[in-house]
């Protein structure tokens, strides 16, 4: 029988790894696959290695779980909302946490997010070479397909994602594929102070969730956002390349996308985008966007990420 998670650490196989590095025990460079009951979702599959690991819950589309080996969740988890279901008939979004794919610009859709795209059940197959694929349903409205491969490295705290939006209409399309990690409680996130950006002050400031006093930080080469409490708000960039970085206590979370091409990005030219919830949702978003781009009838749109986990240094 699978182990489970026990409040936000692994009780299994994962703590014993953990035991043993630190005990200087070699570890073997491999990963491993493994279906659990993650708080409350069954069906839910963890990919490990010696360093990190990561889980994925099919039941709601999401990527629910980042850590080192043993250690606390980088990403956002709704306590209201663990174990639960979107119900399929739902006026709002459930708003789960963790990691999704939308389809940008969000102006084309407006509100709230596509049901069959965001929190839906999505089917999943483990390949042999242990990298984990996930689809979504076909959105009613769009006729879009969300695909997700998800490769854990052999070794290190890392993983790649290859985000596709396949196409299933007899028509083609204009999208951008957007990735949206929620990240519980950070100390800040930082996006490269883009020299030159189209933006005056380095980042765009989004006019419907402005950004409160004391909230960014520019520094010679980062603009730093801090969530905060009373008020969210949202800004945006265009580095040449996509990459933001977030401190969580000792770690620091590493999202990196491609370099920026010569394509028109959403949001007036934004690659890289960073929300701030107020209280009570104690989270921040790492957002990054491809441009939009033309999508023949039954083909698909890219969106490649890696995420790394990072020891932060002392006062950085």
């Amino acid at each position: 029988m699978a182990q489970r998670f026990r409040g936000s650490l692994w009780s299994g196989p994962a703590a014993l790894g953990a035991c043993l590095i630190a005990a200087g025990v070699p570890q073997p460079t491999e990963v491993t696959v493994t279906r659990v009951n993650y708080k409350g979702w069954p069906g839910s599959i963890r990919l490990a290695n010696r360093s990190a690991e990561v889980v994925v819950v099919p039941a709601i589309g999401r990527i629910m779980r980042f850590a080192p080996i043993g250690g606390p969740n980088v990403l956002w988890e709704n306590p209201e909302l663990l174990g639960k279901l979107a119900e399929p008939d739902r006026k709002d979004w459930a708003n789960f946490g963790g990691d999704k794919v939308w389809p940008a610009p969000q102006a084309r859709w407006g509100w709230p997010p596509d049901p069959d795209l965001d929190g839906s059940k999505w089917s999943v197959r483990i390949r042999p070479d242990r990298a984990l694929v996930i689809e979504s349903p076909i959105s009613k409205a769009t006729k879009l397909r969300i695909r997700r491969t998800i490769i854990l490295h052999r070794a290190d705290a890392s993983l790649t994602i290859r985000n596709a939006l396949i196409n299933e209409s007899d028509l083609p399309a204009e999208w951008s594929v957007w990735e949206v990690a929620q990240m519980a409680s950070p100390d800040w996130i930082r996006m490269p102070h883009a020299r030159p950006s189209a933006f005056s002050a380095g980042y765009r400031e989004f006019p419907d969730n402005p950004v409160p006093a004391g909230a960014i930080r520019l520094h010679s080469e980062t603009i730093e956002a801090r969530r905060h409490p009373a008020q969210a708000y949202k800004i945006g960039g265009d580095p040449s390349t996509a990459r933001l970085d977030v401190r969580k206590g000792q770690w620091v979370f590493r999202m990196t996308g491609p370099r920026r091409s010569a394509g028109t990005y959403p949001d007036d030219g934004c690659s890289v985008e960073v929300f701030s919830s107020a209280d009570p949702l104690d989270y921040m978003e790492a957002e990054i966007l491809g441009p939009v781009v033309r999508i023949p009838a039954g083909k698909s749109a890219e969106l490649r990420t890696t995420w790394s986990l990072i020891p932060a240094r002392a006062g950085r």
